[in-house]
């Protein structure tokens, strides 16, 4: 992964400690326009997870593992669904098959 990326994720991840509140909004469009540029920014992070669970997945297999490891798997999961609830799950379980392929 390149700095260039580490220093992303790193503001990314700052800002989401700043940032656990929705802003107030003044007008339906206000919050339209808040809510394509998350999408925009929610697209651009699954874009990059699934790129590094593919080299993870790479490297994994290279060193004679299996390419998926479901234990980390459920992990991910149960962390979607204390911070959502059951929906949280869905998300997660469509994350991770975007993310690392079928698993057939």
């Amino acid at each position: 992964m390149s700095n260039t990326v580490d220093a992303g994720l790193d503001d990314n991840l700052a800002a989401r400690s700043a940032a656990q509140t929705a802003p107030t909004i003044a007008s339906i469009d206000e919050g339209r326009r808040l809510i394509d540029d998350l999408d925009v920014q929610l697209r651009d992070l699954v874009a990059v997870r699934r790129d590094i669970s593919r080299q993870i997945q790479a490297l994994r297999t290279t060193d004679g593992g299996p390419r998926v490891q479901h234990g980390r798997e459920n992990e991910i999961i149960a962390a979607w669904a204390d911070e959502l609830g059951p929906r949280g799950v869905e998300i997660a379980l469509a994350v991770l098959t975007l993310c690392r392929g079928s698993l057939t």
